[in-house]
């Protein structure tokens, strides 16, 4: 079972530090964990100690986390290190937009960083993305930008949470996957899932997901769903 965070199990919020599991997604989860032969992955854009400090997640659970790039077992949580990628001047260029055009909030990630405009005036926020892709476009190198729900991200890598999946199936003996999201990037994981799996899109827009939720609140119900129906096995 792998399960987006922002938008999924926890609702939007302007500051992406707000964030917080609904209390009975965060039951109905936990219960899920602890029953045999099902495997609960997080699967995030955030980095992994972003996801470790707003989660809280269980001990049991896997992390995949920078949107498909860092994969950690629950007995690797200790000594992971998440590396630092991002280059110096493109660094100190987001907080050049962030001074030029206050309000916008900068994530930095070991292999990329975000510029978040949720909850800003609708002008602001168009002025912080257009300087933010004229600031991507124009680095030297390659980067691979990704946007969201009011957030804008330039990445070093071009993996995806499709990658992510891909990687929790070579470790874990699974038969089916469910992987739940809501976001643009949650499509790359929806693309990889087989005829056995399952897909499920929280939230309106285009999708590859053969299910869809309407917000968190539903996405809990449907977990104790699935929760009555594997515990009675």
């Amino acid at each position: 079972m792998a399960l987006d965070f922002d938008g999924t199990l926890a609702p939007l919020q302007d500051d992406p530090e707000n964030s917080r599991m609904l209390p009975e997604s965060r039951e109905a989860v936990d219960a899920l964990t602890d029953i045999d032969g099902v495997y609960v992955s997080l699967v995030t854009g955030r980095a992994f100690e972003n996801i470790m400090r707003v989660a809280e997640p269980h001990p049991d659970w896997f992390l995949v986390g920078s949107h498909g790039i860092e994969v950690v077992a629950p007995h690797e949580r200790d000594s992971y290190a998440s590396p630092q990628l991002v280059p110096e001047g493109l660094l100190q260029g987001f907080h050049q937009i962030a001074q030029d055009i206050p309000g916008p909030r900068i994530e930095v990630k070991p292999f990329g960083l975000a510029i978040h405009t949720r909850g800003l005036e609708a002008h602001v926020a168009a002025a912080a993305e257009a300087a933010t892709r004229l600031l991507c476009d124009e680095w030297p190198d390659d980067l691979v930008m990704r946007s969201g729900h009011g957030i804008l991200e330039c990445a070093v890598s071009d993996r995806t949470k499709g990658h992510g999946l891909r990687s929790l199936w070579e470790i874990l003996d699974v038969r089916a996957t469910l992987f739940i999201g809501d976001d643009v990037t949650d499509e790359d994981g929806f693309a990889v899932l087989g005829s056995g799996d399952v897909g499920i899109k929280v939230g309106e827009g285009p999708t590859k997901a053969t299910h869809r939720v309407a917000d968190p609140h539903e996405v809990s119900r449907v977990l104790w769903q699935l929760h009555e129906r594997l515990a009675s096995r």
